[in-house]
């Protein structure tokens, strides 16, 4: 049998398009947020550092399509008879829980300039398929419709299982690990007259995350590619505005930022089969590897600090006793809200087969993400305690996007400030 014939056979078989079923390892980007960010210029003291944890809770069970309206994640697929009648729509209603742990850790080079590492681990994920079956047509030779009983026994005839209720998975498994540097550009003197800053930020991930099992239908990375935060390599330009008090505390701060991020083109190993022979039986005529070109990001934001409540202020052990120094510590607590749109370029799959590479960019073509988020911080460094507890919730579906799958995510941290020297 030819290449081309058995691309066509095998998807058919099931009736399951190629961006059917078997495309769940490909849909459930999932967007696991990073540790609540620091204002858009901001640094740390020369020798001061800043240890920042945060356990992530991100959920999704939807995406936007082309024409922005909420779809589940994977489409309907209608089964034919050879010939015949329709035997009955296969539904699918996944929905996926990512737990993490996201540590980093800052240090001041210069009171400009400050560097850090961002590690993160998954600490499982969950994927819930939610298959359902809607009956066809009347089937003679069985006196009633075909039922999803009689679908996956069919299928199970020919060596394919049907999918597990639920998938566990990602135990502990890191993820990509990020470097970041923020460099706080010199002011002119108009430019502190009116609380004006500015600073650039560069920041790359290293591949320490893991990709899927291909041979498996269900499965999530924990990749840059998976989790769809952040980019390989990304450059990024700040500046805020800030209206201070008598008191010289910072009341509203107001920031925009503006990025680039590029995706590196990444290599995959194509589906054999082994475990899924009539759903990713691929290899044959799309190769043993393909790549995956992820589609740069161009994005910007919009940040709103607002300080309701500075707080008692105490000279402790952290100032000496002075209260004039604990005066220059970050008031009890804070709100900062913030919106981002990110320009999505279009995913490119290249193989050997162009239909098949097709198939899958045509789901993934170029879209936007609109991210709003609400983070409350309560800092206890005027109190003579050098720590910061925060909660942050971020959601990416109170606006429709496009081309994208949103996850609405909620994380608790705490940062430890400290300085040795």
């Amino acid at each position: 049998m030819s290449a081309q014939a058995r691309r066509r056979s095998v998807p058919a078989a099931l009736g399951l398009p190629a961006r059917g079923l078997a495309g769940v390892v490909a849909v459930l980007a999932l967007l696991a947020a990073l540790p609540a960010r620091a204002g858009t210029t901001d640094t740390l003291p020369a020798g001061a550092f800043l240890l920042d944890t945060s356990y992530v809770i991100a959920l999704t069970d939807k995406q936007f399509d082309r024409n922005r309206r909420e779809v589940s994640l994977i489409e309907p697929i209608k089964r034919y008879e050879a010939g015949g009648g329709w035997q009955g729509t296969l539904r699918a209603r996944p929905t996926v829980d990512m737990r993490m742990f996201v540590t980093q850790l800052l240090y001041g080079i210069t009171d400009r300039w400050v560097a850090g590492v961002v590690v993160p681990v998954a600490v499982e994920t969950t994927i819930v398929p939610n298959l359902d079956w809607t009956p066809g047509d009347w089937n003679s030779s069985l006196g009633r419709p075909y039922s999803e009983k009689d679908f996956w026994e069919w299928a199970g005839s020919l060596g394919q299982p049907k999918p597990a209720a639920t998938w566990r998975g990602n135990v502990w498994t890191p993820a990509d690990l990020v470097l970041a540097s923020r460099y706080r550009l010199p002011e002119t003197d108009v430019m502190r007259r009116l609380g004006l800053r500015w600073a650039v930020m560069v920041q790359a991930a290293l591949p320490t995350g893991r990709e899927v099992d291909p041979e498996e239908v269900i499965d999530i990375g924990t990749s840059g590619w998976w989790l769809h935060n952040f980019g390989d390599l990304e450059l990024h330009l700040a500046a805020d505005w800030r209206l201070r008090d008598a008191a010289g505390v910072d009341r509203l701060t107001v920031g925009i930022e503006a990025w680039y991020a590029w995706l590196r083109t990444k290599t995959l190993q194509t589906p054999t089969g082994a475990k899924n022979p009539l759903l990713l039986t691929y290899s044959p005529y799309v190769g043993d590897t393909h790549e995956v070109d992820g589609g740069d990001w161009q994005a910007a934001r919009l940040t709103v600090d607002v300080v309701p409540l500075i707080g008692p202020t105490f000279g402790t052990w952290m100032t000496k006793g002075s209260v004039a120094a604990a005066a220059a510590f970050p008031p009890l607590l804070s709100l900062n809200l913030s919106y981002d749109c990110i320009y999505l370029q279009p995913t490119v799959w290249t193989s050997h087969d162009p239909i098949w590479s097709d198939e899958r960019a045509r789901y993934w073509g170029e879209g936007y993400k609109h991210a709003f988020a609400a983070t409350v911080t309560l800092s206890l460094m005027r109190l003579g305690a050098p720590l910061q507890l925060y909660v942050r919730q971020r959601s990416l579906d109170i606006v429709a996007g496009q081309n994208m799958r949103p996850a609405n995510a909620t994380a608790f941290g705490v940062r430890l400030l400290a300085k040795f020297w």
